[in-house]
Parts: structure tokens; sequence; C-alpha cells
């Protein structure tokens, strides 16, 4: 009887994980140029936690207004993305934190708009160390040096 209860909640558990996970909608990433890498690193934390990063892709228009256009899952050191050049994007970093249990201890967003120009192409380093979070964008310019960008979000695009 016990088992079968128990069998019972873990189907349920998973459907609702699956359900959850089925809303996002995949970045198309599909893009002619790659001109966003994008490397993650965290920390060596306890065995018992670890901190998953998704990043949501909005498009901006010339009137501020976002669209959300999809999520990419940060799974790998680095990821190569790509951004309309000349057309205003709304990165939202989202850090997901859950223990060994899967259960979820929250989730911590750093937002970053970014307007990638032509013929240029940007590294953005994300970090989690220490229960602090960062992001640092970098334009890499003529001679291949590499110039950081300050930090804006949304409210900059006003």
């Amino acid at each position: 009887m016990v088992r079968g209860v128990a069998q019972r909640l873990v189907a349920v558990a998973l459907v609702a994980l699956g359900a959850g996970c089925s809303s996002l909608k995949p970045y198309p990433n599909d893009g002619p140029i790659k001109n966003v890498t994008i490397r993650t690193a965290a920390s060596a934390g306890s065995v018992f936690s670890s901190v998953k990063v998704e990043l949501d892709v909005h498009g901006v228009d010339a009137s501020c207004a976002t669209r959300y256009l999809g999520t990419l899952q940060l799974g790998q050191p680095t990821v190569a993305v790509s951004l309309p050049p000349g057309r205003g994007s709304l990165l939202t970093f989202q850090f997901l934190s859950s223990n060994f249990l899967g259960s979820s201890r929250g989730s911590i967003g750093r937002q970053v708009l970014i307007t990638p120009r032509p013929d240029q192409r940007y590294e953005i380093d994300v970090t989690y160390r220490d229960d602090l979070y960062d992001v640092v964008v970098r334009e890499r310019v003529r001679n291949d040096a590499l110039r950081e960008v300050a930090l804006r979000d949304l409210s900059a695009c006003r």
C-alpha cells in the first residue's frame, strides 16, 4: 500500500516537473553568425547543491517593448549565441539553485540590455561563487582587445 502511494507521488511529481519544463520555448539561436560567447563558471561547491543557469532572450523594439523569444540552457562552460545586430536584446540570466534532493531553493535573475553592433563580437562571463552572482559583458574591439561594456537594464532603453 505504502509503496503504491509512493510510486503515484513520484509519477505525479515527474509529470509536474515535465509540465514545468515544457513551458519553456527554446531560443532558436539559428542566426548566421554567433556574435556572443557566454562562459559560465561556478566555484567548487558542496556535493549537496548545484546552480543551473538559464538565459531568457527577449527582443526589444524601438518603443522599448519586449517580446519573449525563448530560453537557452547554459549547461556547457561555453555557449555561442546569435543575437540580431543593431537590434536590442534583453538577456535575463536565471540562476536556479537546488539541493541534492532536487527541491528548488530559489532563483536569482540578472538582466542585461544589449544592442550588438554589426561586425562586433561579445563575450559574457556569468559566474556564481560563494552565493554571489555576477555578469560581465565585454566587446571585442579592433586589435582583438576586450572592452568592458557597462551593464544596462530595460530602464536604460527609455
